[in-house]
């Protein structure tokens, strides 16, 4: 990116700003700044511009450090929830290969049963049709 000029307003005072960041980005960061600098101003009035400045870029330093504390934890909760999703899915795939198992089981159960129907039924034909061994 090329870098450009990006006139900010903070506290009444103009500044020109060299930067290879989007304007509106911009803009929001002076807005930020203006806005922090406005409520400490506020808060007490005999502080001078400088002191104001370093008081708004403190806060905004604490919230930042705050905010990383926050998004190191959300880090931190979002790759043990991937870390518990992994485990799932391995669990979850070693249940589906059971699962194939037991249908091959059952499948082959079938088989040998079907084969053992038909050795009853052809035990019971012979021995409808006069097949003993005694006769009489």
């Amino acid at each position: 990116m090329e870098n450009k000029r990006v006139e900010v307003k903070i506290n009444n005072v103009e500044y020109m700003l060299v930067t290879n960041e989007p304007e509106e980005y911009v803009q929001r960061v002076a807005l930020l700044v203006n806005k922090r600098m406005a409520q400490i101003q506020q808060e007490n009035k005999q502080l001078s511009t400088a002191m104001t400045a370093v008081l708004a870029a403190i806060n905004i330093a604490d919230d930042y450090l705050k905010n990383e504390e926050v998004l190191d934890n959300l880090r931190s909760e979002l790759k043990s929830y991937a870390e518990e999703s992994g485990n799932q899915g391995e669990e979850l795939e070693s249940k589906r290969l059971e699962v194939e198992r037991l249908k091959e089981d059952v499948h082959k159960l079938q088989i040998e049963l079907a084969k053992k129907e038909t050795e009853l039924s052809s035990m019971r034909r012979n021995n409808a049709s006069g097949g003993s061994r005694y006769g009489g």
